[in-house]
């Protein structure tokens, strides 16, 4: 007895040091978060549903995973200078060069798109003095040229490479990186097959409890939804408080502290189905769901049907 006492107390121990190291990375450092919070997930599935006594629903959810197969960042720079003259001229040099860097590295100018933004003139104020006051006058002092470069590739590794030249080039803002899938309408294809076949089993599993679907009159719903990486990321700051003691005893001015972004995508809690489960780099997500509702017709409720007795009399036999 005494060893089923210890061996359950060392197994206690050794499942909470495993969830302590599933939970290591800084992001839960200042973001601890109440697991108590209704709808979040604990490993405790909720409890089914039935929507009335003449209604049945099944239902399935399936989540695909997919990498990019091409990709467009998309840079934008801003020059200005005293003349049109200059001002098209730098803007174009910085250009060339960016695309020449990325031309070294397989990027061809075919893949490199410009977009004008803007081109205006930019002021500055002179005051004017006069016998009894003074006036603020605007005056051209320049221009400003806006334009967008956009890069076009096919593997997620190149950005730091892209990025590198146009850092090399005097290029500093990257806007955004679009993500592109060739065979988008296949992949939904293949993600609704496994979610009907999902379902079919569901509905195999009523017919083997004694619940016969087929004479019940069925209705169906579905719905697709793609979700893509940059409305899946998240911040965080990571930073310890000085002790009370410490901050008792002097004036403490706060420093900016740096913001986290990190990708997070989807979590598989209610989805019945995942495809490409493993995420090592930021993808697409493809979500499909499909109802199925399975109703009791009136006829069957309550159904009437007239028989012939032996002796010929005809009778109506109520069906409830």
């Amino acid at each position: 007895m005494k060893k089923y006492g210890f061996l359950s107390v060392f197994l206690l121990f050794f499942i909470i040091e495993i969830s302590a190291q599933a939970a290591l990375g800084n992001y839960m450092y200042n973001n601890q978060q109440d697991l108590s919070v209704p709808g979040r997930y604990q490993g405790v599935i909720g409890n089914a549903v039935i929507a009335n006594d003449n209604e049945i629903l099944a239902q399935v959810s399936g989540l695909m995973n997919v990498v990019a197969d091409s990709y467009v960042a998309v840079f934008n720079v801003v020059q200005v200078g005293e003349t049109f003259t200059d001002v098209d001229g730098m803007m174009n040099e910085r250009i060339q060069i960016f695309k020449s860097k990325l031309s070294g590295q397989g990027i061809g100018n075919e893949n490199v798109k410009i977009d004008l933004l803007s081109f205006v003139p930019r002021y500055d104020v002179q005051s004017e003095s006069k016998i009894f006051s003074k006036s603020y006058n605007e005056i051209p002092s320049g221009y400003e040229m806006q334009k967008n470069v956009s890069v076009l590739f096919t593997e997620s590794s190149q950005i730091d490479m892209i990025t590198t030249a146009a850092l090399e080039s005097e290029i500093y803002d990257i806007v955004k990186v679009d993500y592109y899938i060739d065979n988008m309408q296949q992949l939904r294809d293949s993600l609704r097959q496994k979610c009907i076949e999902e379902l079919k089993k569901k509905a195999a599993t009523y017919e083997s409890i004694g619940i016969k679907l087929d004479s019940m009159e069925k209705t169906v719903s579905d719905n697709f939804a793609t979700i893509y990486p940059p409305s899946r990321y998240n911040t965080y700051q990571a930073f310890s408080r000085p002790s009370l003691n410490v901050a008792k005893k002097k004036t403490i001015i706060e420093t900016s502290k740096i913001t986290t972004r990190y990708y997070q995508p989807l979590e598989y809690n209610n989805y019945d189905i995942v495809i490409n489960p493993v995420v090592t780099e930021p993808v697409v997500q493809l979500l499909y769901s499909i109802v199925m509702k399975y109703k009791r017709g009136d006829k069957e409720k309550n159904a009437i049907y007239n028989i012939i007795t032996p002796s010929g009399d005809v009778k109506q036999l109520q069906l409830k």
